[in-house]
């Protein structure tokens, strides 16, 4: 089986049934909403479409809304500017469309461009000599003067600016809140129609994590807080993220642009090795795959990029844009499951349990979930099964490793979707059964019909003594298969 699992974006080229239908079959096992586009009708359908695709074909797939957060982008223009180095610009903050042409300055020959931005603090958080970067960092841009709600720049590198295109500030403490007031209706709309994850954007401190699992708390839901990594002071706070978040996606895009492209391969080792070392979920994203928006076939640089995240530990690799909007959104789920597969059956074999080394958390359910991954290695086990209320211990086991599949029972729904996302993890529903004997049995009847074990195999049962009762995970014992 597949250990990494696979986040695919829900976009135009993928929301139709059997489109959906097509990336379950392929491997999808979290589909993304991504809710800097699209309305809430539509993300509204593209959950019902997931939730009855995945019915039809019985099987999981967890849905993660990812929020817009404080995104910065360049407004309405009435057709694409060509800007051209040491040519000057202004940036009007607030403003939604273009205000046209002004006269021309002395910092340049050429008429001055406005720009509208959509960020009504630009001019408030700027200062002079800032960086500023547009479209990924293709156009940059150097702040001269701030004032009067506009930032006159030069123009460092010139390029063609379109509507919409989104805008950096590295460097630049921006005061937005992480959590907007579209953040705030969206966050509403997800909670309500039953999303499992939620992932924020440019989250800077913990803080920013809390508010949002206050708003999740105030609206009734459990779901799960994934902080995106895309921004320094992210970077410098992990620590305190990982403790309050239930995960960590490292979206390299905006990072890259923000720190640089160099930065990103180290950072992208160390943020998955303290994820893992503190149990936290761990998705890598962004361009893993990029050209196959427009080809059929990845590049070999991006399979490399593939596999060296399988290796760092990855709990999860995420599509984009190559299933939201390109031309092959299936084929690029398959290329993708064959890579991880192909890295994880190599990995295996230069490494017998796993690319990172765990950190100690002294936790009683932990000891028992190393204790259960050594013995499946010293038995030969077909699989370690774990009974999990809440997923927490089904989490724990995800991340030792094992080099067998872990097969997670709960009773509730929406554990059974989150725990999708855990590396290595299979998930089923299997309702309380307090007598042990009854819930072997049905162990046993689930293993043999789904092909996960045969008569005579191995399998190493984690469980707790009092069923229905989380965190008392506290017996090991190894069973055989009749």
């Amino acid at each position: 089986m597949r250990h990494a699992k696979i986040v695919c974006t829900i976009g135009p080229a993928s929301s139709s049934p059997a489109l959906i239908d097509q990336l379950i079959e392929s491997g999808m096992n979290v589909a993304r909403l991504n809710f800097s586009h699209g309305t809430h009708a539509s993300h509204g359908q593209a959950i019902v479409t997931i939730r009855e695709a995945a019915a039809r074909r019985k099987t999981v797939v967890a849905i993660l809304q990812d929020l817009q957060g404080p995104r910065i982008r360049v407004g309405a223009l009435p057709g694409d500017i060509e800007v051209q180095a040491d040519q000057r610009v202004v940036l009007v903050g607030g403003l939604l469309r273009a205000g046209g042409q002004l006269g021309a300055q002395a910092v340049s020959p050429r008429p001055a461009v406005e720009i509208p931005i959509t960020y009504p603090a630009l001019a408030r958080d700027v200062r002079p000599g800032a960086r500023i970067l547009i479209d990924d960092g293709l156009i940059e841009l150097r702040a001269c003067t701030v004032g009067n709600g506009s930032v006159e720049c030069q123009v460092i590198t010139g390029g063609r600016i379109s509507t919409h295109k989104g805008v950096n500030l590295p460097g630049t403490a921006v005061s937005a809140p992480a959590v907007t007031e579209k953040d705030r209706d969206d966050l509403r709309f997800g909670v309500t129609h039953g999303v499992d994850y939620i992932a924020l954007s440019f989250v800077r401190s913990p803080e920013d994590v809390q508010v949002a699992q206050r708003m999740v708390a105030d609206c009734g839901g459990t779901q799960p807080i994934i902080a995106k990594i895309e921004r320094a002071e992210a970077v410098e706070n992990l620590p305190a993220l990982l403790d309050v978040a239930a995960g960590v996606m490292i979206a390299r895009g905006d990072l890259g642009v923000e720190m640089g492209p160099e930065a990103v391969p180290m950072l992208q080792k160390r943020i998955i090795a303290e994820a893992n070392q503190r149990r936290k979920l761990v998705i890598t994203a962004t361009q893993m795959l990029e050209s196959m928006t427009k080809a059929v076939r990845p590049t070999r640089a991006e399979a490399s990029d593939v596999a060296n995240a399988v290796f760092d530990g990855t709990d999860a690799v995420m599509l984009s844009a190559e299933t939201a909007r390109g031309q092959y959104p299936v084929e690029a789920v398959r290329v993708m499951d064959r890579l991880v597969r192909a890295a994880e059956e190599d990995g295996h074999r230069w490494n017998g349990r796993s690319a990172f080394v765990l950190g100690q958390s002294g936790s009683i359910p932990d000891a028992m979930c190393e204790a259960a991954a050594s013995v499946a290695r010293a038995t030969n086990a077909r699989a370690i099964v774990v009974f999990s209320e809440s997923g927490a211990t089904a989490r724990l086991l995800s991340k030792q490793r094992a080099a067998v599949p872990v097969i997670a029972f709960t009773p509730n729904d929406e554990v059974l979707r989150r725990m999708t996302l855990y590396w290595g993890v299979t998930p089923f529903i299997m309702p309380h059964r307090q007598d042990p004997d009854a819930r072997v049995r049905e162990v046993e009847r689930r293993l043999k019909a789904e092909k996960l074990a045969d008569t005579g195999d191995r399998v190493v049962l984690l469980s707790g003594t009092v069923a229905g009762q989380p965190g008392g995970t506290n017996v090991l014992q190894v069973y055989q298969v009749t």
